[in-house]
């Protein structure tokens, strides 16, 4: 999950074919998987290089979901071995006709894993608004879809809407992120309200009676947007304003939070301000701990675990600090992590880049994509589209997909907005990020879903 640059435009879809880069020390070439513009899109968990055919009563796992602007959540199918969408419109599967689109609060619906009755079940977590009333905040609450037997069915999660939460008044909610272990018995959801500060509550995704959402205390100074779970845990990130520092100056920190204990501990404090971050176990870091977030959107800090803290949290050092290595476009977002086995499991962050810090809340700067690795034994920052393209374009919200023939990035491409070039979508595109064939049997090992077994 990531959340969305709100500043993305939506417009008429221009026909295109695949676009070679030019010529570089590596070659990357860019192919359109549909014309259709899709917005903010998320993998189901097929992302991770394990293709189950028959999992979600016999639909896949190889899908993605998106929304449009008439309030439909649909989920489309790819191929695992082309990276190609199975359908030009990418509309397989209708699972609701209330949703959000996705900019309206600036992202999208997102996956939530678990295994229930013996199979691993897929969930949508998202924001709806009540059937037959306007897409507006009055009318919003997070909401869940769950297939069964082939149909999706939509409702809210419960105390999501209404007229509050036991005595927290919450009244109305978005913005849910869904916990991704596929191991786990139930899926459970974070969301907030649209109280002042606002509140921040944990939820099973589920309808079972007794379910509830349980008000954690850190809503009044987190973002709201930057929650992550930290894979099969009962912990997550999150980015929040921290106290004032001897000078005066608040910035925005990085902060872990077990939900079994209460515990909330900030974890970075130096004065920069972190956007974004995700916590995970590294299988080239000695299968440790480790969480990465940007600094000033210049820097990407890895933070590696090296102990336990007298309240129960774990303590990081930083191992590693990352900078694109083109001058003419340093400034980073959109970075998510990834695990890819050749058979060594490696893992990588890929990101935007781009000459400014704020050209994804803008339609005339170019935005460009790269890769790196974490590993600061492994070191390796590669540039898969260069911002600078002599056709400038932004490419935003990328995702990665590891396909039969290794990870794909997939992203929305877009005509930058000059003196006479309107902003135009291209739909979605996606990258062959090179970085080989996975094999072995840590394959589908995943940085927001866990390691498997044994890895």
């Amino acid at each position: 999950m990531h959340r969305s640059p709100l500043a993305f435009v939506l417009a008429t879809a221009v026909a295109a074919s695949a676009l070679t880069i030019p010529a570089r020390a590596q070659q990357f070439t860019e192919e359109q998987a549909t014309a259709r513009p899709l917005g903010d899109i998320e993998f189901d968990w097929g992302r991770d290089g394990i293709n189950c055919p028959t999992c979600n009563f016999g639909q896949g796992n190889s899908r993605l979901n998106w929304t449009d602007r008439q309030g439909n959540l649909w989920v489309a199918h790819l191929d695992p071995t082309t990276g190609l969408l199975n359908t030009p419109l990418a509309n397989d599967e209708l699972a609701d006709t209330n949703a959000f689109f996705w900019n309206v609060y600036g992202n999208g619906p997102e996956w939530a894993f678990s295994t229930q009755n013996g199979e691993v079940i897929s969930q949508l977590v998202y924001t709806r608004h009540k059937p037959n009333e306007p897409a507006k905040t009055g009318f919003a609450g997070a909401a869940f879809a769950t297939m069964v037997n082939g149909v999706w069915t939509a409702q809210f999660l419960p105390g999501a809407i209404g007229k509050g939460v036991a005595s927290q008044g919450t009244n109305n909610s978005n913005l849910p992120e869904g916990s991704q272990c596929n191991s786990d018995p139930v899926a459970t959801a974070i969301w907030k309200n649209f109280a002042t500060p606002q509140q921040v509550f944990t939820e099973p995704v589920s309808s079972a009676a007794g379910t509830a959402p349980t008000l954690t205390p850190f809503g009044a100074f987190a973002n709201g947007i930057g929650e992550r779970f930290v894979p099969c845990t009962h912990q997550l990130l999150f980015q929040g304003l921290a106290p004032p520092g001897p000078q005066g100056h608040v910035f925005q920190q990085v902060y872990w939070y077990d939900w079994d204990t209460q515990v909330v501990q900030q974890l970075t404090a130096d004065a920069t301000t972190k956007y974004g971050g995700f916590m995970f176990q590294a299988p080239d870091f000695n299968d440790s701990y480790i969480f990465f977030t940007i600094a000033n959107r210049l820097t990407l800090n890895v933070y590696q675990q090296t102990g336990v803290n007298a309240n129960g949290s774990p303590a990081f050092t930083k191992v590693n600090s990352i900078a694109s290595t083109d001058p003419a476009e340093p400034y980073i977002n959109s970075a998510e992590p990834f695990i890819n086995c050749t058979p060594t499991c490696e893992t990588y962050v890929y990101m935007t880049v781009a000459k400014t810090p704020t050209a994804q809340q803008g339609v005339t700067t170019p935005i460009g994509l790269a890769v790196a690795a974490l590993n600061p034994a492994t070191p390796m920052f590669t540039i898969l589209a260069p911002a600078s393209y002599t056709d400038p374009v932004q490419r935003l919200d990328p995702e990665y997909f590891v396909t039969a023939n290794g990870p794909y990035l997939y992203y929305n491409r877009v005509q930058v907005e000059s003196g006479s070039t309107t902003y135009k979508n291209e739909g979605l595109w996606f990258i062959d990020m090179q970085l080989g064939t996975p094999s072995g049997p840590c394959v589908g090992s995943s940085a927001e879903g866990g390691l498997l077994p044994g890895c």
